[in-house]
């Protein structure tokens, strides 16, 4: 695919989310039952957050859709677009990561997966392969978004991503 960065290292619908003071999440009905995989994945966010210069965090999965999102200020995190184009920019978004060896790419700000951030965390879009979540057949990613540009992750930045991905692999999917 053109302009995108190759780097080494239920049920889908619309997902509810919840506003918050300092941070917007949202945990999709697929992992309601599921209460250790839904911290590991928040754990998970909350550090991508914390310590990279990441702004926003959303694991998607191909058939159920947005699973979990976290944001850090006052992101408004609801997508205005409905299940089916979710899950159509969900595909692109995997698809992208299929020419990748390394499991992760960085795409431009302008790629149609920026439809699944809020626009101020669009400078800087990286896809990282996960596995789909537990019960299902499907392929995972998340999905994050920056405010900065792709140099203001550091090397070791983008190894902890894609550690933490291992580590979502290892708990919760199959």
């Amino acid at each position: 695919g053109e302009g995108i960065i190759s780097m080494e290292g239920g049920e889908a619908g619309a997902m509810p989310t919840t506003g918050g003071g300092s941070s917007s999440r949202g945990i999709a009905n697929a992992l309601q039952g599921n209460e250790e995989v839904a911290k590991t994945i928040q754990r998970m966010a909350k550090t991508i957050i914390t310590f990279t210069p990441a702004t926003y965090f959303r694991l998607v999965d191909e058939d159920l859709g947005v699973l979990f999102s976290l944001g850090s200020g006052n992101d408004d995190d609801t997508l205005d677009i409905d299940a089916n184009e979710q899950n159509r920019l969900i595909k692109i978004s995997l698809d992208a990561l299929s020419e990748s060896r390394g499991g992760r790419v960085a795409l431009p700000s302008d790629h149609p997966a920026s439809k699944l951030l809020p626009e101020a965390a669009t400078r800087c879009i990286l896809v990282q392969k996960v596995n789909g979540f537990e019960g299902s057949s499907s392929r995972g990613c998340l999905i994050i978004g920056s405010d900065k540009l792709l140099p203001s992750f550091t090397k070791n930045d983008l190894r902890w991503i894609g550690q933490l991905a291992d580590y979502n692999n290892m708990l919760g999917g199959k």
